[in-house]
């Protein structure tokens, strides 16, 4: 029964995730792996709207899954991933059709090798791809000195959480160039509509340091308004280690983009 209950739920899921349409039992009866009478499907459609797992908007509409089901959802089937794509044109196509913001910033290695004082006037910051300039002061040399060996996004991350605004600024403006957005426009109507949450978080989507804040995995509210989601992978593309924060709204298909492996 437990287990006729989830398939009959997940086949919910699934089937609204192409549609985007109420599901009613006929309209089920065809997509289910077994033989079940349409009574039979009502019987199970009454169990998962009083569990919560289903809402039915009008009174003669079919059933469509809560927001608790999508995410349970996705937390069963967006775990160990892999892009589907492996293309510029092809996120930024996919992008567009699917309705998603996208964010892509290539993953380098680029250690702190040195920090070198020239006459006490600047401080040079030495990474192993980048070099940055700073206004000399002993005590930023001493604490520089102990971030050798630390990655630029590290020290760049420590840099704004001491204080040290106009390094953590220039680590940025470099750093910035290489961050590719897709469809802004996406994340711009969510903001349009969570106007609170817009203007707490929209600059720090559309600049993509929110890429750097997010461990991979699968993010929904609080970090996004209720309906939307995140997720953060570490994925290759066009033969080069990026990491990828992909946002739109729960009921869209994300498997279109990511497989599970």
């Amino acid at each position: 029964m437990k287990r006729k209950y989830e398939t009959i739920l997940e086949t919910v899921v699934k089937t609204f995730l192409q549609t985007h349409e109420p599901i009613g039992s006929a309209m089920l009866k065809e997509r289910l792996p077994f033989e079940i009478a349409p009574a039979t499907i009502r019987y199970y459609f009454n169990q998962m709207v009083g569990r919560g797992d289903l809402t039915q908007l009008h009174k003669s509409s079919g059933r469509i899954p809560t927001e608790s089901t999508m995410k349970r959802y996705w937390r069963k089937h967006l775990k160990e991933l892999e892009l589907l794509i492996d293309a510029m044109s092809e996120v930024a196509r996919l992008s567009e059709e699917e309705n998603l913001f996208m964010l892509l910033k290539p993953v380098k290695k680029n250690r702190l090798t040195a920090v070198e004082s020239v006459g006490k006037r600047y401080l040079i910051l030495i990474f192993e791809q980048d070099e940055y300039v700073v206004k000399y002061q002993s005590q930023l040399e001493s604490f520089l000195q102990d971030m050798i060996g630390y990655e630029l996004e590290e020290v760049k991350k420590i840099a704004k959480d001491v204080g040290m605004i106009s390094l953590y600024y220039k680590m940025r403006a470099k750093n910035d160039e290489e961050i590719a957005s897709f469809n802004p426009e996406a994340l711009i109507r969510v903001a349009v509509v969570e106007s609170g949450w817009g203007k707490r978080n929209i600059r720090a989507f559309l600049d993509g340091d929110i890429i750097e804040e997010l461990e991979s995995g699968l993010y929904f509210d609080p970090l996004l308004p209720k309906g939307y989601m995140a997720l953060r992978v570490d994925s290759m593309i066009e033969e080069r280690p990026m990491k990828l924060l992909c946002i739109g709204a729960i009921d869209q298909d994300f498997t279109k983009i990511f497989k599970e492996v």
